[in-house]
């Protein structure tokens, strides 16, 4: 089972930023996961809409520009990075999960992944393009067809991972809340990989082992590699 740190090493260091990042790499992550904003057009690594929840700033995403997000204080000291910046950081030392969360991201993030395969040490099956926007999946799919894809749910559907191969995904990416077995076993049926989030109690991340996931999503990635080994 690999052990994707979600957000970053989250649960010890400010989500979303290069330190957290840094500490998941040094636990030895199988994968980092990581959300998508868009400001000025640039890729951004940050969950939310509103700068507010884990800014010193205030508003919207959509309704600044990049030197202000970049003047901005992401907890500790730290500030929201680009998608190439992390990138460059990692440099192909472990997957990346990526999460798009803005509307119409799909091309700066390829180009940042473009940049990533031509000018860092990066492999093409080292990037997953996850989101609950199926139709921003559709798209990356039509786009670039070899690029693996994570369909993302919060429920339980009622044709299971059914909605996960009409996407062509490589995994479908489930909420720890409704994942049973009936759904893990449908999807393997399929082909897909099944990636639990958030998994960070140790009696949780046994569960999963015990449902046989492929990958969990962890605030505490150094805890679950621990425990798994």
């Amino acid at each position: 089972m690999k052990i994707i740190a979600h957000r970053g090493a989250s649960g010890i260091a400010p989500e979303n930023t290069l330190a957290a990042f840094r500490l998941a790499l040094e636990s030895g992550v199988d994968g980092i996961e990581l959300d998508i904003q868009m400001v000025d057009g640039t890729a951004v690594v940050l969950h939310d809409r509103w700068l507010q929840k884990t800014t010193n700033g205030l508003g919207l995403t959509q309704q600044i520009n990049l030197n202000y997000l970049q003047s901005l204080d992401a907890g500790g000291g730290q500030r929201v990075p680009t998608l190439k910046e992390v990138f460059t950081l990692i440099n192909g030392a472990c997957l990346i999960n990526i999460e798009l969360k803005a509307p119409d991201c799909e091309l700066a993030v390829l180009a940042d992944i473009d940049y990533a395969l031509k000018q860092l040490n990066f492999k093409q099956d080292q990037f997953i393009i996850s989101s609950f926007n199926h139709f921003s999946l559709r798209k990356i799919n039509q786009l670039v067809p070899w690029l693996k894809l994570g369909a993302l749910t919060a429920n339980l559907p009622l044709e299971y991972a059914a909605f996960a191969s009409q996407l062509n995904a490589f995994s479908v990416n489930a909420c720890i809340d409704f994942i049973d077995q009936a759904f893990v076993d449908d999807a393997h049926q399929r082909g897909l990989e099944v990636w639990v989030y958030t998994v960070n109690q140790i009696e949780d991340i046994q569960a999963m082992l015990d449902l046989g996931v492929d990958a969990i999503f962890t605030d505490y990635p150094s805890r679950a590699l621990q425990y798994i080994q």
